[in-house]
This record gives C-alpha cells, structure tokens and sequence, in this order.
C-alpha cells in the first residue's frame, strides 16, 4: 500500500536532517555537538514522549516521590541528547578512525563471561535493552574482536531507516533486519559469533508473550528464547551503561539458558522471565538511561505475523 504524500515527505526530510547533522559532526567539536543537543533536549517536555515518559514512571515506579520522577524525565531527556550525539560521531567516523569508542566505553572484567559462552562453538544471543547506549555496546564489542551481527527493524521506504545501519557498518557490524529469513539469524550463530537483540520492549508484528516486566504484565518478545531453542546457544546479557564520569562501561552477566527439565513452554517463559529480571534490575539501577517514551504496557498478549523472530513452534528453525 503507498505511503500517504505526507508521511513520504516527513521521512525524507528526516533523512535529509539526518544527513546534515552527521556532516556537521564531521567538523564541530564533540563537545560543541553534545552541548547543542542538550540545550535543545527541555524542548521534548511539551511532546507526546514526555507525556509517555512520565505515564510510565508512574506506572512502573510509584514508590518515588513525584518530585523524584520529574527528576528522572529531565535526566531521560538529557540522556538522550548525549546518545544522538554519540550516534552522530559513529555515522560521522569509521573502523579507522573510531579510537574515540575505546576511550569512551570500558571493557568490564566480567565480558569473560560473554567469552566463556563463545568458546561452547555454539555462539552467544547477546540480549541487551533500550538502556545506555546499544549502540556504542555494540561497536564496542566489535573492536574487542567478537565478531557477529544485530537483529534490527528496517522500515519500508524510509530512507531514514537505514541511517543507523549505515553508521554501524562504517565501524564493522552488519545488520540483519527482523523480516530476514530465520535461517539468516541461525547461521550467524552456527559460526560460533554474536547475535545481538533488543528484546526489552513489545515490537508489533513479533511473537509476544506476556510476562512480568518491572512488576507489570507486559508483552515480551519471544525471540531470545526462540534462538536459544533453535541453536543452542546461551542468552548472554549485556549492558553499556553511563558512569558518574561520564564514560560508559560495556558488563556482562551470568548466560541464560533454557532449564531442560522444564517442558517446551515453561522453560521458555521461564527464561524470558528471568530475563526480564535482568532488565529491571538494570533500569531501577539508572532508570535516567532507559527508553521510558515508548509505550512499553500498551497492549496485553497479541498475536504475531510470520517473521525472522518467531517462537520455535511457528517455524523458527525451518527454511
């Protein structure tokens, strides 16, 4: 179905926007791009994401004072102008001149861990969330030589859409886009690397189930456990979180594995549910970094359509 006239040409002055920015953060300071940014962020306070971002405050954290959660929406909006300006230095740099990634996110001790699971040949499901900076986690984790691939929404005639991809590709990581051929997912896995997820929100079209997410029935996406069952690879959470000192550091934590002497559907959402766990745990931890505008408890249950991240009774490992 076309795209309304409108719609068409909203997306391509934002990819115009988009192009413009990356060719200024080519030649202004870091600094002077980060600061523009957080100047404008107080701006977002009259939109629908500030609204969405206090609803859900109250929602998921009623123990803190109101005072305290209008705290955290400024910070969340503050947050997200250091992290646009950090997407605008990836899409602006590349592999060679990328130094700068090293200096800003500190590899913990406990990426090991992430190693142990690799060295099983089996590859690693590398789930993190819509906290801190994804991105940077994730091209971090590249020039630490763990190679792979992520799993990311490539929208339709949007040329917009495919600004992010072209900025991790400078720097070495390809994406593969959710409506790809499952098998496509399963061999990055075969070859013993990364696939990298972000399964901390609902995705419409994607295979759902609801559990608890920071105490409330949300939908959960299935994928994890649906790429966990298909290959055998652990689910392996992985955070890269800002620091009081303004530098990020890059954690992993214990893999996740589906429990085998639970049936096929219990070892599922017990594995999804403690992952789950993971990311309110990270999120109560630094509740300013997290993606608190999307609509994270809009719908309960749902159904799917036919995807590359499907459970495993809907086909997942089949051709």
């Amino acid at each position: 179905m076309p795209l309304p006239t409108a719609k068409r040409r909203r997306r391509a002055l934002r990819a115009r926007l988009l192009d413009a920015l990356t060719g200024a953060a080519r030649v202004a300071p870091r600094v002077v791009v980060e600061g523009a940014l957080c100047a404008c962020a107080p701006l977002a306070r009259w939109t629908r994401f500030e609204r969405m971002t206090r609803a859900n405050l109250a929602r998921a954290l009623p123990e803190l004072d109101p005072a305290e959660r209008l705290r955290i929406a400024g910070a969340v909006r503050r947050h997200a102008a250091r992290q646009f300006a950090s997407w605008l230095r990836l899409a602006s740099s590349d592999a060679p001149r990328g130094a700068w990634i090293d200096e800003l996110v500190e590899a913990d001790a406990s990426l090991e861990l992430l190693g142990a699971a690799l060295a099983r040949g089996r590859g690693a499901i590398v789930a993190t969330a819509h906290l801190g900076d994804w991105e940077l986690c994730a091209t971090r984790l590249v020039r630490l030589g763990f190679r792979g691939a992520v799993v990311g929404l490539r929208r339709p005639n949007d040329p917009s859409a495919l600004w992010i991809e072209a900025a991790r590709a400078r720097h070495g990581l390809r994406t593969i886009p959710q409506s790809a051929p499952p098998r496509e997912l399963l061999h990055v896995l075969a070859r013993g690397e990364c696939l990298g997820i972000l399964a901390d929100l609902d995705a419409r079209r994607l295979d759902g189930i609801e559990l608890p997410f920071l105490g409330l029935p949300a939908r959960t996406l299935t994928a994890p456990a649906a790429l966990a069952r298909a290959s055998g690879a652990p689910i392996v959470p992985v955070r890269c979180v800002r620091e009081r000192s303004g530098r990020y550091r890059l954690a992993a934590e214990a893999p996740i594995e589906l429990d085998p002497t639970l049936p096929r559907e219990l070892a599922r959402r017990d594995a999804l549910a403690r992952l789950n766990a993971v990311y309110a745990r990270w999120i109560r931890a630094a509740p300013e970094q997290w993606a608190w505008h999307q609509d994270r408890w809009r719908r309960p249950g749902g159904t799917a359509t036919p995807a590359a991240l499907q459970s495993p009774d809907q086909g997942f490992a089949a051709d």
